[in-house]
């Protein structure tokens, strides 16, 4: 493009301008970039020959495709065992609930300081809008996870795309055929990939909407008339770099190419003007657009992009089952058939005889010339060391897709306790569970697109009318969407537990939890709500046992005794109090200077001791540390014998005379070395 006049951003901005930069490029430069998407393209699907045929197989095995039979007869058992689409069915059966709850889908953590919880009142309105978004308004976002849930496990890697539609005017998702996503198997992360291509098939009519639209180049696509020219035209979108401003510096774009004739449809920038990082030089990096979230079921074993699936895991398996259920069949066939060899000497008219059930037929020979003429081929039947090896091979690949009876809700009519439940499955779960994990991880990701989009293209109108919130004046306030979606300080999850995907993991944790209950380690309270939970049993707060009027006016009756009691406590307490300090002044009289000093000291502790215990009678009693000061006048709760003041007690030491420190009995306070305060200093 002719921009030689312009600086680097001017030269990105009339390119950011432009809906199809293909009808503004030169016929020559149209020919080279369609050669180089074709031929690239090739290479990338080159590569990925390896897997495809593992991915096709598995997927041929899960079908249960039956292709002709010759061996070991034209005819023979061609029975398929459904072990790849078993594990498949179960693992949709248990990752599909759980990704796809039937309330919320999405929710939001915000981060940072919150002391208003403005921040946490955002997370809360961007959870709910995206949970109604794709339960709702991308109406195929749950279809096409189904079947995602249901791919993924037979081929190891499935990839979904997610993109703006302006059209529709809303975000759209696409499950990508496995077949048809393509990029070089040597790809370690799919952000890094120089390629990205993805086969799309439309019919003449489609191709004929986009080009009087203006979406594709107006062109003739399909060139050769002796082709059927209604038939499926297949198309590359690929997404590539290209050095369209002349700077030495590819830029990302997304080119369209019709793969026969090679002609450019399309070409549309895929970045914009805040993803182009600026130097001292020009343009230093652009970053690329996101549209393509791949899910895998296991990591690459040999490295590379694409993943492993149970079609790969499980291919052998399956096809060595087939063969020994058919070759069980097949003998058991022979052996109640039946057949051998007839003597040339033995004749009867009508050539090959076939019987009935019940029927007998007249021969013109004798009943041994018979028997010695016929000599029947023995055939020993199905082999007992074959079906003990099929029982090997099923278990083992149950196994392998945690498939086990536990799994299925089947533990055999055994009553088990929760612990052990839960350990079974544990134990027979730890394949799906780390796949499960690696979709959750995805499926994160998704959603963190999903926000960006909204921040993006979302109407602000759209959205706050969506949570009608009245501002200050009364009015609806006008949410912006850009400031809502910022990922900077919050974080969008799946609703969806990682660490616990079928309702039998949850149960049997809730069962666990219940049996700790009743030893009183956990709240009874909560542990029943949680096993109401994992039952999927709606409306738990309506299940809450009503309380008893009899019973909670019994219950405020005890409060209120136990609250005069703490009161009654309280004004002793401070007699108490007020006793010591008439014993430390009367002490600091008639005894003399290092006595009175020692007295002192364990008056004092005396004294923490009861504002200790004043401290916590208030609290109990909600009206603070000194709620019952100044009322001293109930009598003394510690006795200090009146007219006779801290002397000399036996042994030289001075003495607090006295039994129980509080009225009511209560044990004697402690002194330093654990001695009871009413004993000698």
């Amino acid at each position: 493009m002719d921009g030689s006049t312009f600086g680097p951003v001017e030269k990105l901005g009339a390119i950011l301008d432009l809906d199809n930069i293909a009808e503004h490029l030169p016929p020559e430069d149209l020919a080279t970039i369609g050669s180089d998407v074709v031929q690239e393209h090739g290479i990338d699907y080159s590569s990925m020959k390896d897997w495809r045929e593992r991915m096709e197989r598995g997927l041929d095995l899960a079908a249960l495709v039956k292709k002709e039979k010759t061996y070991p007869w034209k005819g023979a058992a061609n029975l398929k065992y459904p072990l790849i689409t078993t594990a498949a069915l179960q693992f949709n059966a248990r990752a599909y609930p759980a990704i796809v709850p039937s309330d919320d889908v999405v929710k939001v953590q915000v981060h940072g300081n919150d002391t208003t919880g403005a921040k946490a009142a955002r997370g809360e309105r961007v959870g709910q809008y995206m949970s109604f978004q794709l339960s709702s308004e991308v109406e195929e976002w749950e279809e096409t996870t189904d079947e995602l849930l249901t791919v993924l496990p037979i081929v190891g890697t499935v990839v979904r795309k997610v993109w703006f539609d302006p059209v529709e005017n809303r975000n759209r998702v696409r499950l990508i055929d496995p077949r048809k996503f393509v990029v070089n198997a040597s790809v370690k992360v799919l952000a890094d990939a120089p390629r990205v291509g993805e086969e799309i098939e439309l019919y003449p009519s489609e191709i004929k909407s986009r080009r009087l639209s203006g979406f594709y180049r107006d062109v003739d696509y399909v060139e050769n008339a002796g082709e059927d020219r209604e038939a499926v035209q297949t198309f590359i979108e690929q997404h590539r770099r290209l050095d369209l401003d002349g700077d030495g510096y590819g830029e990302p774009y997304i080119v369209t190419v019709h793969k026969q004739s090679q002609k450019v449809a399309r070409i549309v920038a895929d970045f914009e003007q805040g993803d182009v990082k600026l130097g001292s030089q020009g343009v230093v990096a652009i970053r690329r657009g996101s549209y393509f979230i791949p899910y895998h079921m296991l990591p690459p074993i040999e490295g590379g992009f694409f993943g492993t699936g149970l079609g790969f895991l499980l291919g052998d398996i399956s096809e060595t089952i087939n063969t020994i259920i058919n070759m069980m069949i097949d003998a058991g066939h022979m052996a109640s058939q039946g057949g051998g060899w007839i003597g040339s000497e033995f004749r009867l008219k009508g050539g090959v005889q076939q019987f009935q059930p019940g029927e007998w037929k007249l021969a013109s020979v004798a009943g041994g010339d018979i028997r010695n003429s016929l000599i029947p081929m023995t055939f020993p039947g199905p082999d007992a060391t074959l079906f003990q090896l099929l029982g090997l091979l099923i278990e083992a690949g149950k196994e392998v897709a945690s498939v086990k009876d536990v799994m299925t809700g089947d533990t055999g009519g055994r009553n088990m306790t929760a612990t052990t439940t839960l350990a079974l499955i544990e134990q027979g779960m730890t394949v799906f569970t780390a796949a499960y994990k690696r979709i959750y991880r995805s499926l994160k990701k998704e959603f963190k697109l999903f926000a960006r989009l909204n921040q993006r293209h979302l109407d602000p109108q759209k959205y706050s009318a969506f949570h009608d919130i009245a501002g200050p004046d009364g009015n609806p306030m006008l949410l912006d969407p850009r400031r809502e979606f910022d990922l900077s300080d919050m974080d969008i999850t799946p609703v969806a537990d990682p660490r616990s995907v079928t309702k039998m993991q949850e149960a049997a944790k809730a069962e666990v939890l219940m049996q700790m209950a009743d030893k009183g380690l956990v709240d009874r309270g909560e542990a029943s709500a949680r096993i109401l939970q994992a039952s999927s049993i709606p409306d738990t707060e309506a299940l809450a046992p009503k309380p008893d009027p009899m019973q909670q006016e019994m219950m405020q009756i005890q409060m209120q005794v136990a609250k005069a009691n703490a009161a009654v406590a309280m004004v002793s307490v401070e007699q108490a109090m007020a006793g010591v300090e008439k014993t430390r002044s009367e002490t600091m009289k008639n005894v003399s200077d290092a006595a009175a000093k020692q007295a002192t000291v364990r008056l004092d502790q005396l004294r923490t001791a009861l504002e200790t215990i004043r401290d916590g009678l208030g609290e109990t009693l909600g009206r603070g540390p000194s709620g019952m000061a100044g009322a001293p006048d109930h009598g003394p709760a510690i006795e200090v014998l009146e007219g006779e003041p801290l002397g000399a007690a036996p042994g030289g030491n001075v003495g607090l005379l006295g039994g129980n420190a509080l009225a009511g009995g209560g044990a004697p306070l402690p002194d330093e070395g654990g001695s009871p305060m009413g004993g000698p200093f």
